[in-house]
């Protein structure tokens, strides 16, 4: 009998009250895919937290992979699930991570393989905490939100197009719901929370 793998789960996050760093943000968006720094520059009042979002990816990433990753390295599919440009899309031994956002907290959160869905929303009802790991489910398996009535919520995890995924609440955000989902049971979670001026320095 094969024993179940287990991994680590890197979550970097941050607080967008923060002061933002126009100088070095504005670097790192000129480093970004051409079809995201148009995407960015047309959404003025997300781009900080679309930024950031990107910023803690790439972060995320280098430790999972342990390699430096480059925000040109990146794909953003359009309808399709954000990856590592130089991994195969949908590849399970590949590693994976998932951006959200909501009011002024963003956070990454990536493993080394497997699939990973995060989001946080603002607000602590039970109805916010229940739809933080419906979208997290919908987000590890790359699928569009008209999907969401699909998913079912089991304990302790979810299914989403035939994937049975695994929970992990997540109480890093005052005020704040937030789930991570993954494909594989996760052993440890490293969280490490960045400010705006740690995250944009190169």
């Amino acid at each position: 009998m094969q024993a179940i793998e287990s991994q680590t789960l890197i979550l970097y996050h941050s607080d967008l009250r923060g002061q933002w760093p126009e100088a070095a943000a504005r670097a790192f968006a000129l480093r970004l895919p051409y079809a995201k720094r148009l995407e960015v520059a047309a959404h003025a009042a997300a781009a900080p937290a679309t930024l950031a979002g990107v910023a803690l990816a790439v972060r995320a990433l280098a430790e999972v992979t342990g390699a430096t990753v480059a925000p040109g390295e990146l794909a953003f599919p359009d309808g399709g699930k954000p990856r590592l440009a130089r991994a195969a899309a949908g590849a399970d031994r590949a590693p994976d991570f998932s951006i959200s956002h909501s009011g002024p907290w963003v956070g990454c959160a990536a493993v080394a393989h497997g699939r990973v869905g995060f989001d946080v929303e603002l607000g602590t009802a039970a109805r916010l905490a229940a739809w933080a790991a419906r979208e997290a489910a919908l987000k590890a398996c790359g699928a569009r939100l008209e999907e969401a009535r699909e998913v079912e919520l089991i304990e302790g995890g979810a299914r989403c197009r035939g994937v049975t995924l695994q929970a992990l609440p997540i109480e890093l955000f005052a005020g704040a719901a937030a789930c991570v989902m993954t494909s594989l049971p996760v052993a440890r979670l490293e969280a490490r929370a960045l400010t705006l001026a740690e995250l944009f320095a190169s």
